[in-house]
């Protein structure tokens, strides 16, 4: 994919996002950031969001000031160029990094971590115009030794979190929700099992030798270690409103077919499942997958969820009560 109105030394799509986060991050040219952002480029994560290339700044050198060493490992880029120059990519990031600095997780405790990490960026006149963000915090939490169910009743009693609605548009890009049943089979089997539980899916839909990244830092290999994550998830939400809004389908030479979806899904915490007591609380999902297929059926997978968000969403739902 050529790429117009970008540098000459950018191959493709994947190129540039490969390049460009190296230079800032480990490269440490975090500058650079003036260069690849635009001015008031909105970022948005389940945990906040802000607008400006000067808040891209601050996060990065707040991030580098707690694991200094931390590496960004690309792993893959699945990238569409919605209209003319306008493009769209979904980056997978794994980090490797030391807790070595004060920040957000506390004192420093000098243990190591991995976590991954999906970006989707809006790329447009050789900058990323918007971008949405996320990381598996509870996998890094537990992996520093804290409880991400406590570090979402702190994130709660810092600030009220915006309304189920407000949560929602934060996930919507400018193509807002998109038909599920036009994109195909495999975002109608998505649906299937968030919004109607229809484990069965799993089985039919997905390899045997299912690989599969999922939040806290898991893998889960095979169809019984994929059903207890789903069953986790699904008491303790077990119905809901499943939107997609982008979606990447794309069948390149010589590699497997590769989806990305950026999604959410509007519920109710109405079963005890992997987040506590059932609380009533209205929650949102705001989730990014990546997945590889075998024509219909997935073989590998990458969940990305912030669980530390969706324990502040309850929390703040059962303080509220109180």
């Amino acid at each position: 994919m050529s790429l117009t109105g970008f540098d000459a030394q950018f191959v493709d799509l994947r190129d540039y996002i490969f390049k460009i986060t190296e230079w800032i991050w480990e490269g440490r040219g975090i500058d650079l950031i003036r260069d690849y952002y635009a001015e008031d480029c909105p970022v948005k994560t389940p945990g906040g969001a802000f607008s400006g290339v000067e808040g891209v700044i601050r996060g990065t050198l707040e991030t580098l000031q707690e694991f200094p060493d931390r590496s960004l490992l690309g792993e893959d880029v699945i990238d569409s160029e919605d209209a003319p120059g306008t493009y769209y990519s979904s980056h997978r990031i794994f980090s490797h990094m030391t807790h070595a600095g004060e920040g957000a997780f506390g004192a420093p405790t000098g243990m190591r971590a991995g976590v991954m990490t999906i970006a989707d960026c809006l790329c447009r006149e050789n900058r990323i115009v918007d971008e949405w963000l996320v990381r598996d915090q509870a996998g890094l939490a537990r992996q520093l030794g804290h409880s991400p169910a406590a570090l979402g009743e702190a994130l709660a009693a810092k600030a009220a979190l915006p309304d189920a609605e407000a949560l929602v548009e934060r996930w919507r890009g400018p193509e807002g929700d998109l038909d599920i049943d036009a994109l195909g089979p495999v975002a109608v089997r998505y649906r299937d099992l968030w919004q109607h539980a229809r484990l069965e899916r799993l089985r039919d839909g997905y390899d045997r030798a299912i690989d599969a990244k999922v939040p806290g830092a898991r893998t889960l290999r095979g169809h019984d270690d994929l059903e207890r994550f789903w069953f986790g998830y699904k008491g303790a939400f077990p119905a809901g409103q499943f939107r997609i809004h982008h979606w990447i389908d794309r069948e390149d030479a010589g590699e497997p077919r590769r989806v990305a979806l950026r999604w959410s899904l509007s519920t109710t915490h109405q079963g005890g499942g992997v987040f506590g007591p059932a609380s009533g609380a209205p929650v949102v999902l705001l989730g990014i997958t990546h997945a590889e297929l075998r024509g219909d059926t997935v073989v590998r997978e990458w969940h990305q969820l912030d669980e530390i968000a969706i324990h502040a969403q309850i929390a703040q739902h059962r303080q509220q009560k109180v």
